[in-house]
């Protein structure tokens, strides 16, 4: 059964007449003589107002303060003679009682009460919401950030709905509840994003204006190609330093912008942004990746690599041979048989990839024949490696040179023939224009020559730690 505002504020007098304990006093009851509770009549939702009351009797030394309903607000200092109320927030004008207990232990307790109204004051939420890209490519995502506020408290928001494909004429369709969604657009094209939100009291509000956020047709740079003018230099030296260069395509868009970064763990680059830069090598010997990344202005990204190798060798200067590189594979006559080098191609430009091994000989020099079977342990040490060995007699006829070969089951990579001495005239001078045999030199990468020696090869340790760092 229903109880009607009467009986409710006898009930809650009687709950307030129990928590004071009546005292006989001369065979009966003395009433406390109470003035009426002072305060205002009305106050605004979520404000404070201070409520008194004054008893007639010096005994007094008990307040019990409380309002009917209890969902109208609180109190604090609810036992003093003052005690300041607390409104709460209400969904529209309500009335309540403020009631007060006043007693002692000796005294019959006098509760008495007075009407206020509660004012529902609530204002409309303020919509606002931004959106950290506004221009994405198709298959990115947006983060939204609900920014909206209330005049009562932002907590008096209770709801945020976003609408993701906003139509006036199709209305709000709610798509998503969260207070900051991130959201993934698929198709290009452009995009109407409405938020609302809504208080306690149901009010909403939506965004004056919808956020636009355009998707074009976007795809990641293509990298076809990280061009190095070298894949060798000296350590600390400045004049070996490479020039770069990265080439790529992009689909789509056709105005795309990119930001191009390069990256390396050794040495240093004039310009890490420019699509050119030029790259000085660090001052000790090392084998190390430059690494280079496009981003376009959506964020999608593609890499290339280079290898770079930095020695301690400079490179031996020969002014016989043109571009102090190893002269094309024309120049030597390579024979048949048992051993065919016919695939064989001498390295002529940037990242062949192969260190290159040259040494010239003869069957009928002993010091040429004694080094061959100590080079032919190099050769199997770093015959599976990016290693050529080549093995250039002098003088000699192909029958002659297979006999010996073959009878003594040696092995290179490629055995050639000089029959006139015609090359090695022209390339000695990588030992100093020695004219002796035998003589080996070693060349990086690049063709260039970085280790020579004339005479039989019988100590290896310098051979092994040259290629090891042209490797």
């Amino acid at each position: 059964m229903k109880m009607n505002t009467g009986c409710k504020f006898l009930a809650l007098a009687a709950m307030l007449f129990t928590l004071v304990i009546p005292a006989c006093q001369g065979g009966g009851s003395v009433a406390i003589q109470v003035s009426d509770i002072t305060g205002p009549g009305s106050l605004d939702e979520r404000s404070v107002a201070d409520y008194s009351v004054t008893a007639t009797d010096s005994r007094v030394v008990t307040y019990m303060w409380a309002v009917d309903p209890p969902s109208a607000g609180s109190f604090t200092n609810g036992t003093m003679e003052v005690a300041t109320f607390h409104a709460n927030e209400v969904t529209s004008d309500t009335d309540a009682s403020i009631m007060v207990s006043v007693g002692s232990p000796y005294i019959t307790p006098q509760v008495t009460s007075r009407d206020v109204t509660i004012i529902d004051t609530n204002q409309m939420p303020r919509a606002s919401a931004s959106a950290d890209e506004t221009e994405i490519g198709h298959g990115q995502t947006v983060q939204f950030h609900n920014e909206s506020t209330d005049p009562e408290g932002d907590d008096d928001i209770v709801k945020c709905e976003w609408d993701f494909s906003y139509d006036e004429d199709d209305g709000f369709s709610s798509e998503c509840e969260e207070n900051d969604p991130r959201r993934q657009f698929d198709d290009p094209g452009v995009y109407s994003v409405q938020m609302r939100v809504t208080d306690t009291s149901s009010i909403t509000d939506m965004l004056s204006t919808p956020l636009t956020i355009t998707v074009v047709e976007n795809y990641a740079p293509v990298i076809t190609g990280v061009r190095h003018s070298r894949t060798t230099s000296e350590a600390g030296n400045d004049n070996e330093a490479v020039e770069l260069q990265v080439d790529f395509s992009d689909p789509a868009p056709a105005d795309d912008v990119f930001n191009v970064t390069w990256m390396s763990d050794h040495g240093s680059f004039d310009d890490f942004t420019d699509p050119s830069p030029t790259w000085y090598p660090p001052d000790y010997p090392v084998d190390c990746d430059i690494t280079v990344q496009v981003t376009d202005k959506f964020g999608l990204t593609a890499s290339g690599t280079c290898r770079q190798w930095v020695t301690g060798l400079p490179v031996l200067n020969n002014a016989s041979a043109p571009g102090n590189v190893i002269p094309s594979q024309n120049l030597i006559d390579a024979f048949g048989g048992t051993v065919d080098p016919a695939s064989f191609m001498y390295p002529s430009t940037a990242d062949d990839g192969t260190v290159v091994f040259l040494s010239y000989w003869a069957s009928f020099s002993g010091a040429s024949t004694g080094g061959i079977p100590i080079l032919q342990a190099v050769y199997d040490y770093y015959s599976d490696d990016a290693y050529v060995h080549i093995m250039v007699n002098e003088g000699e006829s192909a029958f002659d040179v297979s006999s010996f070969v073959n009878d003594n089951l040696y092995e290179a990579s490629y055995w050639a023939l000089d029959e006139d001495a015609s090359y090695f005239s022209m390339t000695n001078g990588w030992v100093g224009g020695a004219s002796t045999l035998p003589q080996s030199m070693l060349f990086d990468r690049d063709g260039r020559c970085r280790w020579s020696y004339n005479g039989p090869v019988t100590f290896t340790v310098d051979l092994y730690l040259a290629i090891d760092e042209l490797l």
